[in-house]
């Protein structure tokens, strides 16, 4: 008959059992074993000092021989405990792959200097990994907005407890205007900003509406001067009716892009856009008398005409915007290929990985220095 012996209570004791008879597992064993003093040690967030010695000891021989699974295991409950061995972390860190995306991610055990060097030059996917910490100090997510990639910089947008500032915000909207998976984690981080005017085209009707109040408040300060520019000329209205009318998207897309002095891309968008504003902004912008440009929409636009009251909207806008709202909105969409529009916004370049260490390490130092 069998006795059964009581389990250990005490951790310590729990794990020297487990030692003792590591010796005599078969190799295959080594990872299941590895999961099990994981799983031990991190039922409690915090350790004593021999605790987290024995562990470090044992898992040290045992990592080596560790798949991927396991180690994904090993870091989930590793990221919970507040007192994880350092050289442990770092073990798992060094292997890459999931499981260092998953220590960065969550982990409170790695040090900001070493957040900081990944963010300013470590490789894309742990950066991404950083740049979804719930912690992020307003140092990290400047340099973090700096990088050139694109999925850093979503990564940072969906996170929403990620300090932004406005410095940022505009360096990040100038990139979300080529990327709508961008401008849509940008848009969704809340109330839309003026930073995010370039966001235009990617924003929904609320969003749109909100962005054309701050552009409108903007305007505020110009109350009482003139108007810049002259009405478009009659020949140059009866080109872009003629082609419009036509239904040639491409012929007006050219000349849209040639009046607003944007490339063709963003002039192509804007015909294409289903919902009507954007191509009232244009109207606007061009100096496109309300007759003509109702015109336009009821014969060149169906998707606007076919709806009383996506027109409705689209005419309002184009006889109560002012036509330098309607121009710094362009020019926000467009950035900096609308290379003579007034007021054209232009977008800083992503620095190089040497600025962003220089910029880590200052403001490492700068913590140091308030520390």
């Amino acid at each position: 008959m069998f006795r059964v012996r009581p389990m250990p209570t005490d951790l310590y004791a729990r794990l020297r059992g487990l030692a003792a008879s590591s010796e005599s597992k078969p190799a295959e064993m080594r990872p299941v074993l590895l999961r099990v003093i994981t799983d031990l040690f991190a039922l409690h967030p915090l350790h004593t000092r021999e605790e987290i010695h024995l562990y470090e000891e044992m898992a040290g021989k045992l990592i080596a021989d560790a798949d991927e699974t396991v180690l994904c295991h090993v870091a989930r409950k590793l990221a919970r405990c507040l007192d994880a061995p350092a050289a442990i972390v770092e073990r798992i860190r060094a292997r890459g792959g999931q499981p260092a995306r998953q220590l960065l991610l969550k982990t409170p055990c790695i040090e900001r200097r070493d957040l900081r060097q990944i963010a300013a030059s470590g490789a894309c996917d742990q950066a991404c990994a950083v740049a979804g910490r719930d912690d992020l100090d307003r140092e990290i997510a400047r340099v973090l907005a700096a990088r050139p990639e694109r999925e850093i910089l979503r990564a940072l947008a969906a996170n929403a407890k990620a300090p932004l500032g406005s410095d940022d915000m505009r360096l990040l909207a100038a990139r979300g205007r080529s990327d709508p998976e961008l401008a849509r984690a940008l848009l969704g981080r809340g109330e839309p900003t003026f930073d995010e005017l370039p966001l235009f085209l990617a924003a929904d009707a609320g969003e749109r509406a909100t962005l054309l109040v701050l552009a409108l408040e903007a305007n505020l300060v110009h109350a009482g001067r003139p108007e810049p520019g002259a009405p478009l000329d009659p020949e140059t209205a009866a080109r872009v009716e003629a082609a419009a009318a036509g239904r040639k998207r491409a012929a007006f897309a050219r000349i849209l892009a040639e009046k607003l002095r944007c490339d063709q891309l963003l002039a192509r968008r804007i015909v294409d856009d289903e919902a009507g504003d954007a191509l009232a902004l244009a109207f606007v912008a061009i100096g496109l008398a309300p007759d003509a440009a109702a015109r336009l929409l009821l014969g060149a636009f169906p998707g606007v005409a076919q709806s009383p009251e996506a027109f409705a909207h689209a005419i309002r806008l184009v006889k109560t915007i002012p036509r330098r709202v309607a121009l710094r909105m362009i020019d926000a969409m467009a950035g900096p290929s609308s290379e003579a529009a007034p007021g054209a916004a232009r977008a800083p370049l992503p620095r190089s990985t040497e600025e962003r260490r220089s910029l880590a390490e200052s403001a490492a130092s700068r913590t140091a220095e308030r520390a």
